[in-house]
């Protein structure tokens, strides 16, 4: 492991981190300019970076990529849905709470940190990870929001009001369903299949676009960060432990289970050990519930990056 590349890979974004944080602090952003960053990021610039990344996977090889698939489907979904039933019939985590616990258990924050991070230290191929990677996570977050808006809606009555108010199943469905994150590596993995070569005058347009990825998207983390209240307590710390090792022990026990065997699957046992993805903060904040946990899960998540980065590299050599 190059430990001066993963140094060099990692200080930066601390940096664009304290700088989002101390811009948030000085109120320097307003909510409306914080959400416009983060739609910047992750609604523009990474679709088009990932899109372009999987057009420049050799055909042969994304065909061999099933098995990848299944683990990071199983490792995203299934473990949402799993954590989900049991922290449900726990009762001090009843209701949105085990929505909101499961969702950050399950989906990390690879659309902002993944190329940042990952880009110097593991080369080209790990956008093709951090790509497939965001897929599975944007099939799990319209899930998640299904579920949340079904639980809103049982929460309020039935009033004229809201009598005409469309089905919670179908506002979450739609959200998800229109997410460009969902449909980048999407239609570049259809690009790649068909046998599509994309112009260099189109890639480079949608590269200079994606080249603000990085940059943006941990900016913007760090102004959610300042914008909610951090209170570490036991149970932040046991739930930024369990964020950062759970998920990546139960990808690397289905990888050696299914008989992986792909260029991305260490740099997506990495990806795995990422901090909670922001929409779990997003959720929190608009669902009224563990808003203070998660935000504060999200910063000790986020600073054991450095352990958690070169650990799992070196697991996963």
């Amino acid at each position: 492991m190059n430990i001066s590349g993963l140094a060099g890979a990692l200080l930066p974004v601390f940096f664009v981190l304290a700088l989002g944080y101390l811009a948030g602090k000085r109120n320097a952003f307003d909510a409306d300019q914080s959400a416009g960053l983060s739609k910047l990021a992750l609604s523009f610039a990474l679709p088009a970076s990932l899109f372009v990344s999987m057009t420049q996977i050799r055909k042969d090889l994304l065909l061999q990529q099933g098995r990848l698939v299944l683990a990071l489907f199983l490792a995203h979904v299934g473990l949402f849905v799993a954590a989900w039933l049991i922290l449900r019939l726990v009762p001090l985590f009843r209701g949105t709470p085990s929505i909101i616990y499961a969702l950050m258990l399950a989906t990390s924050a690879t659309p902002v940190f993944g190329i940042a991070v990952l880009g110097p230290v593991l080369g080209p191929t790990s956008a093709a990870a951090v790509g497939l990677v965001a897929l599975t996570i944007n099939f799990t977050v319209p899930l998640a929001m299904v579920l949340l808006e079904v639980d809103a809606a049982g929460k309020s009555k039935q009033t004229a009001t809201n009598a005409h108010k469309p089905s919670p199943v179908m506002t979450g469905l739609n959200a998800g369903l229109k997410s460009p994150l969902l449909w980048g590596p999407i239609l570049g993995i259809i690009v790649t299949l068909v046998g599509l070569h994309l112009p260099p005058t189109v890639a480079s347009c949608l590269e200079l676009i994606g080249s603000t990825t990085g940059g943006v998207a941990v900016f913007a983390v760090g102004l959610v960060l300042a914008s909610h209240p951090v209170r570490i307590s036991s149970g932040v710390l046991i739930g930024s432990i369990a964020r950062v090792s759970v998920q990546s022990a139960l990808l690397f026990a289905l990888l050696h289970l299914l008989h992986v065997v792909s260029p991305f699957a260490r740099e997506a046992l990495v990806c795995c050990s990422f901090p909670l993805a922001t929409v779990s903060v997003l959720f929190a904040a608009r669902y009224k519930a563990v808003e203070s946990e998660a935000a504060s899960m999200l910063l000790v998540s986020t600073l054991a990056l450095a352990i958690t980065v070169p650990t799992m590299l070196w697991l996963s050599h």
